[in-house]
């Protein structure tokens, strides 16, 4: 209590320490501005399910209060030293009564403790620090319940001129999370340099160097630490070459140099060059050199292309394009050459527009090597629930599959993060709801792979599409088609080329508070053929300013051909506020996921409700939660119902 004591004295002492002899009027602290706000409530919960085929029930109480103040004030001048304290202190006490394992009793405390000060703050040279302080419970997808602590703190430097602006900035920080359900620990810390220098020698110009340096670790429920050191350099530069900027240069180069678990060197630039024409004439250039090293691996690519693009009036933008790489591989090289056109119409027509596209290119690829297994290093995928995403290469072993975040030290864990599907000669990558990987997230794959010897394809690749808008934009129908297929091969055995035949139709409605589609896709395949029926509604509307609502409703329905399996992927979700006056109102919210398929079976159901009302200047919030869990045989029911008193105060000096 003595800390507290201490941090709300901190607070106050703005307001209590003038000084009656400063010049001109200044005091030595001035209090700025004050706000904050006290809070009360409780709640319960009640939970029951069956996991590893054992049942199990659990009562919870919980009884909190809480302060929280903030406060901004300055040290002789707002422009000499600006200072911002903020609190929070919610001690809570609870208990836990269980069926089968012993009844606890436990008390927690959120505590968090902002800090900022910062030298003149509107002047050309600026400076600063913070420390930001933080105990918190965080529940992801009503699957895993969190318990986090972090610590923030760091500095900034800003110095504007007219010769060489620039910033620093340092953060470090550490992070400890807990799983309650699982048991599993994680605990990262970072820090971060940046500095940043922005310079401009004419009018047409504006050129950026930024770097960086990075500390970045991790210890994940294993116990084993990785950790990585990175240092990284860019370089930002656009040049006009004329006052209209219709001639123009972009230009990014990076550096980068990383040492540790995850060490590797890289080298990237990307060049391009943009020239508009007269008569609706436009022709983009761009050069990009990657050179990466890792694991005694080195690997250069050079890559040159253009694009020529003509617009005829507002209708009709044609193109043609011609691009050209080179790679040079420790265990291979490989050249692409690829070329085609695009047209693309649009018309106003009677009652709505038509749009109509297509595309075509050509692809000459020659890759020369022996056959051998070899280390895919950071492949890039972006996860999303209902979309299928396999693994760029075939034949590979399972066993070496490793999934990590973009730093290269989040080491996601099979089963609990993600699954792997077996897909013929494929691997399809799955999240797990509720594990540590969000939905439509990027993760980063290392595994090993059997990998083609010497061969030289030819391939074409036919890509249209007509649609058309009705009646104001209320009815939308379109088709898209694709194929793609191979010709003049020289192969070997493990080349797998990608056969295909696709074919898309669909129609959407939207008309005022309603929306809607459906849409079915036929993808003919030698890798995953699939049919999918997707369809989905929104409703969404205001009604007499009282009553706010949306619904949404999204279904994916798979089957996959070769497996002769079905995979299910059911979303709604809906919310629903309602003002009963001025200062009251309740809000519903309910959710609903179903997923049917090899190693994804969920069935998820949640609701809430909360009224809200003001009583004598005291906000209070009373809710209910309701949710029941059927993931991969281990079922849960939860209920739970919380109430809050809160009562905040806000001042400003004039």
């Amino acid at each position: 209590m003595k800390r507290i004591r201490h941090i709300l004295l901190l607070l106050l002492l703005p307001g209590l320490a003038y000084s009656q002899g400063s010049p001109a009027g200044r005091k030595f602290w001035q209090l700025d501005a004050l706000n904050g706000g006290l809070q009360l409530g409780g709640s319960y919960r009640y939970l029951a399910g069956t996991t590893n085929e054992m049942y199990n029930t659990q009562n919870s109480s919980l009884l909190y209060g809480g302060i929280m103040l903030n406060s901004s004030s300055h040290f002789w001048h707002p422009n000499f030293l600006w200072i911002d304290l903020g609190v929070e202190y919610n001690p809570e006490i609870g208990q836990d009564l269980y069926l089968v394992v012993p009844d606890q009793s436990e008390v927690r405390t959120l505590k968090k403790l902002n800090a900022a000060a910062t030298f003149f703050r509107q002047k050309n040279l600026t400076f600063g620090g913070y420390v930001n302080l933080n105990e918190s419970f965080n529940n992801r997808e009503n699957l895993s319940n969190i318990k986090s602590n972090s610590a923030t703190w760091g500095g900034n430097f800003s110095f504007t001129n007219k010769v060489l602006p620039f910033t620093v900035n340092y953060q470090q920080g550490k992070w400890n999370d807990l799983e309650v359900q699982t048991g599993r620990t994680f605990e990262t810390r970072q820090s971060i340099l940046e500095a940043d220098f922005k310079k401009s020698f004419t009018n047409r110009d504006n050129n950026e160097l930024r770097y960086y340096h990075n500390e970045f670790s991790r210890k994940d429920v294993n116990m084993v630490r990785t950790a990585n050191s990175s240092d990284i350099i860019n370089l930002n530069d656009i040049i006009s070459f004329d006052q209209k900027k219709n001639y123009l240069l972009t230009s990014f180069v990076s550096a980068t140099d990383q040492r540790g678990d995850d060490a590797f060197r890289r080298l990237q630039a990307d060049e391009n060059l943009t020239f508009r024409m007269p008569r609706h004439l436009e022709l983009i250039s761009n050069y990009n050199y990657y050179y990466d090293e890792r694991d005694s691996i080195r690997m250069n690519q050079h890559t040159v292309n253009g694009t020529l693009t003509h617009r005829l009036y507002q209708s009709l933008t044609s193109s043609v394009n011609a691009e050209y790489s080179r790679t040079n591989h420790t265990l291979f090289t490989e050249s692409n050459l690829i070329s085609g056109f695009e047209v693309r119409y649009e018309k106003k027509i009677p009652m709505g527009q038509l749009s109509l596209s297509y595309a075509f290119r050509w692809q000459e690829q020659q890759r020369t090597s022996d056959p051998l297994p070899m280390h895919i290093i950071h492949e890039g995928h972006t996860l999303t629930d209902g979309e299928i995403e396999l693994l760029d290469k075939p034949f590979v072993t399972l066993a070496t599959v490793t999934l990590r975040d973009a730093t290269g030290t989040i080491i996601y864990q099979l089963y609990f993060d993600y699954i792997l599907i077996q897909r013929g000669d494929y691997v399809e990558v799955q999240r797990v709801p509720g594990g540590q990987i969000p939905n439509s997230s990027a993760v980063y794959a290392d595994y090993v792979a059997m990998q083609p010897g010497s061969y030289k394809y030819d391939a074409d690749n036919h890509q249209f599409s007509a649609g058309v808008i009705l009646f104001n934009r209320i009815l939308e129908l379109y088709y898209r088609f694709g194929k793609q297929d191979y010709f003049n091969l020289q192969t070997t055995e493990f080349l797998i080329l990608n056969y295909f035949t696709q074919h898309t139709v669909g129609c959407r409605l939207e008309y005022k508070f309603a929306s809607g589609g459906v849409e079915y896709e036929s993808y003919q395949s030698n890798i995953i053929p699939y049919r999918l029926l997707h369809y989905y509604a929104v409703l969404q509307g205001n009604i007499r300013s009282k009553l706010q609502f949306s619904l949404n409703g999204n279904v994916r329905d798979y089957r996959m051909i070769s497996e002769g399996e079905d995979q299910l992927y059911i979303d709604i979700t809906g919310k629903a506020g309602y003002m009963l006056g001025r200062q009251s109102g309740v809000s519903l919210e309910f959710g609903y996921r179903r997923q049917v398929g090899q190693g994804i079976d969920l069935n998820l159901l949640m609701g809430r409700a909360e009224f809200t009302t003001m009583f004598r200047q005291f906000q209070v919030h009373i809710g209910l939660e309701a949710y029941g869990r059927d993931y991969l045989h281990e079922n849960t029911s939860f209920i739970g119902a919380n109430l809050r008193i809160v009562r905040t105060f806000n001042w400003h000096r004039r």
